[in-house]
């Protein structure tokens, strides 16, 4: 029965890390948390719209790719600025694709709310 305590107080640790970054993410970067204010302006916005179900879990998703990208893309340009202290071509390009994934997010996203918004306009 030990086991199942402690295997408990381990998952209960790295939960408690996981929403530490969710929280260290808002605090101390800016594109969080614009990303955020988007994502919080877009659900009240689509709030006032009739939307169905499979409507909103195209929202929800597209809003949740653009954050979940822009989390990774702000872990990895920190990881590189601890690693490399100087200018790096290697490392811009690595920051430049971690930077593209967010931009390829950010499409998906914004093609996903004109689809939506189209329908109801048309």
């Amino acid at each position: 029965m030990d086991w199942l305590i402690a295997s408990i107080k381990r998952l209960i640790e790295k939960f408690s890390h996981a929403f530490e970054g969710l929280w260290q993410g808002i605090l101390y970067d800016r594109s969080i948390s614009i990303q955020i204010l988007l994502a919080t302006i877009s659900v009240i916005f689509f709030l006032f719209m009739k939307l169905n179900y499979i409507e909103w879990l195209f929202i929800i998703s597209a809003i949740f790719f653009v954050l979940i990208s822009e989390y990774l893309n702000s872990a990895i340009e920190d990881v590189c600025d601890l690693l490399v202290q100087k200018y790096d071509l290697h490392v811009k390009e690595i920051k430049n694709i971690a930077a593209a994934s967010v931009l390829l997010a950010a499409f998906y996203a914004i093609v996903v709310a004109f689809i939506i918004i189209g329908r109801r306009i048309l």
